[in-house]
């Protein structure tokens, strides 16, 4: 809002029509909306669109190794153990191979492969001392 004052305050009377405020004003909720749809951009591209992230979750990590090696970490405070059932079934009716026998999701994790994926693993890491829990993503890409 300052820019755009500091602008108008700059041109002469004569040019100042009132549209100039509104185009500034949309330019600058624009550029805040531009800055909301990042935090999206976050998740790396690796990741399968059947996975469907919770509102909350907040990236905690984000690394690549070389050029096939990801990992990639996300904190939620939803019932993880929800989240990685509806996440084994959507990988599984994704057409992506499940390498875990089902009574492994006890134990918190979903062992997977498919399209440009040699191997990937989604585990519950130890709960954060936040209250919230940590979901980490570890891939070996073709």
């Amino acid at each position: 809002m300052r820019v755009a004052r500091a602008l108008m305050a700059a041109m002469p009377r004569a040019m100042r029509p009132a549209a100039f405020v509104d185009m500034a004003l949309a330019a600058l909720i624009v550029l805040a909306l531009s800055a909301i749809s990042r935090a999206d951009e976050h998740v790396q591209e690796w990741i399968p669109d059947v996975l469907v992230f919770p509102d909350d979750a907040e990236v905690v990590s984000d690394r690549a190794v070389g050029s096939a090696i990801r990992m990639f970490s996300i904190s939620t405070e939803r019932d993880v153990a929800e989240i990685l059932a509806t996440w084994e079934e959507n990988l599984r009716q994704g057409g992506y191979a499940i390498t875990q026998q089902s009574d492994e999701l006890l134990d918190g994790a979903i062992e997977f492969s498919g399209p440009g994926i040699v191997n990937a693993k989604i585990i519950l890491a130890p709960t954060a001392e936040t209250g919230r829990n940590v979901i980490q993503f570890d891939a070996t890409l073709e």
